[in-house]
């Protein structure tokens, strides 16, 4: 088993998963990194395309799309909590079928590993045959590219 580290993490988790790997209790420590093309985007431009593809949610993990695309191309914080927060307050006025929360994106982040790696690296993943979680963060994600002009 491995700990997955992010930007952001607490010097107390990466000091616990440090402790974890020196005593073999775990066999790695990844620290995910994220690059980001800087696209340019305002927050009024985030918020009605994030409107126009929350519409085609089927279950609230898909927040894991819209967050690997803030995050990858726009320059979004990639710490989970932070990206709900300032999600939630550019949505502030409408009413969500599927809320964003920290539990929504870290739930499908710990089901699905491909999620966590960059959107280049989703591109290039196969799916299993019927896995139709990947297919719908794919299709949400490939939606919200459209919708904010950005070219991947």
């Amino acid at each position: 088993m491995k700990i997955l580290i992010e930007k952001g993490d607490s010097e107390e988790k990466i000091t616990l998963a440090e402790a974890l790997l020196a005593n073999g209790l775990v066999s790695a420590i990844e620290r995910l990194t994220y690059q980001s093309t800087g696209v340019q985007k305002s927050d009024d431009e985030v918020a009605k395309a994030v409107r126009g593809v929350e519409r085609d949610f089927s279950v609230g993990r898909q927040w894991a799309a819209v967050y690997r695309i803030l995050v990858d191309f726009c320059g979004w914080e990639a710490d989970i909590t932070k990206f709900s927060k300032r999600m939630n307050v550019l949505l502030r006025d409408e009413k969500l079928d599927y809320p964003c929360t920290y539990q929504a994106i870290q739930k499908a982040l710990a089901e699905n590993w491909i999620l966590r790696k960059e959107f280049g690296q989703w591109k290039e993943y196969h799916a299993p045959k019927g896995d139709r979680v990947f297919g719908r963060q794919m299709g949400i994600a490939q939606k919200l590219l459209k919708r904010l002009q950005i070219g991947a």
